[in-house]
């Protein structure tokens, strides 16, 4: 038997972005949906990761990182919209998006945080070649993953 305790940082860090931000109503439940959001997650925990401390010295917490995490998910869903349309050849994040919501930010950082951004899109990619749920492919199908209470604590 395998016993783990959960810290109150583990706790915190699992529900500092919740799928609630994803819809707002069961329509909203899609596939496509619950990519963005795992997607925020990954740039949540990465860019906290890579530049968690970098970004306190601007006086940007945890909560803006998340909000900022969510906002740039949320953006790269209409980017992979046209990308599935054949509006646009490739999915881009710009500069003008990071620097939109954190302005202080010296353009330096701005790009370190754009390349953790690209690291996690392409690490988030290369899971979904092997998941099941084809997020992607099936993007309008209803997601039952919104519905699991042990992902929407």
């Amino acid at each position: 038997m395998v016993i783990t305790l959960k810290t109150e940082e583990d706790e915190f860090e699992y529900s500092v972005i919740k799928p609630t931000s994803f819809y707002s109503s069961e329509h909203e439940k899609t596939k496509l949906n619950w990519f963005c959001y795992e997607l925020s997650v990954g740039f949540f925990d990465e860019i906290k990761k890579d530049h968690g401390k970098r970004l306190k010295k601007y006086k940007i917490d945890d909560k803006a990182i998340a909000e900022f995490s969510i906002f740039i998910s949320r953006k790269m869903k209409g980017i992979i919209l046209q990308k599935l349309a054949g509006k646009i050849d490739n999915v881009y994040i710009s500069y003008e998006m990071v620097e939109l919501f954190f302005p202080t930010l010296n353009d330096k950082l701005v790009n370190k945080i754009l390349d953790t951004i690209f690291k996690v899109w392409d690490e988030q990619l290369s899971f979904c070649g092997i998941c099941p749920t084809r997020c992607i492919s099936e993007k309008d199908a209803y997601c039952t993953m919104f519905d699991d209470q042990d992902f929407c604590l």
